[in-house]
């Protein structure tokens, strides 16, 4: 397929799908590209002395969180799969990324059969994990804080995911 075959306002996924981010289907969406993408993509607008990964961040979050807000809380960064992970001062001043964003999310939640908004018990655990990784990551460059590398994240991510949708 040639670049100029792709349809109209879509990217083309790991797995081939085509996704449209402004007018999402949940066709469009699959686990597999999602923990791909996160595993590819580093917090803090890769910021680091070292990789960590937007799918290492979800799985941390998930492993703190209640049995019936594992899979939301997993997913909580679902959309960066697609509109990448953007630090909060620079989101905070683009309404229209986060519309585009809360759409997205509320097709991933859909797709993936949950409560979208969140809880906030989310939030909480988001909250917690970024002052936990920044203390680790940034300030204090903890060499004993493991970063899992982008296949192990994507390997975890899946694994977490699997773990908790048979439980369904």
């Amino acid at each position: 397929m040639k670049i100029e075959d792709v349809p109209k306002d879509c990217i083309r996924t790991h797995s081939g799908l085509f996704l449209n981010v402004f007018e999402p289907t949940v066709e469009m969406i699959c686990v597999e590209d999602i923990a791909h993408a996160l595993s590819q993509q580093p917090r803090f607008a890769g910021h680091l002395g070292r990789f960590y990964s937007v799918a290492q961040h979800s799985y941390h979050c998930c492993e703190l969180a209640s049995e019936k807000n594992k899979l939301p809380t997993l997913m909580h960064d679902g959309s960066e799969f697609a509109l990448l992970d953007m630090p909060t001062p620079i989101k905070a001043r683009m309404p229209e990324y986060k519309k585009i964003e809360s759409h997205l999310m509320e097709i991933i939640a859909k797709a993936f059969g949950f409560q979208y908004p969140y809880d906030p018990e989310i939030k909480k655990i988001d909250t917690y994990m970024l002052h936990l990784e920044w203390d680790n990551l940034v300030v204090d460059k903890n060499p004993n804080f493991v970063c899992f590398t982008p296949e192990e994240a994507e390997k975890k991510f899946l694994e977490m995911y699997y773990e908790i949708t048979k439980k369904k």
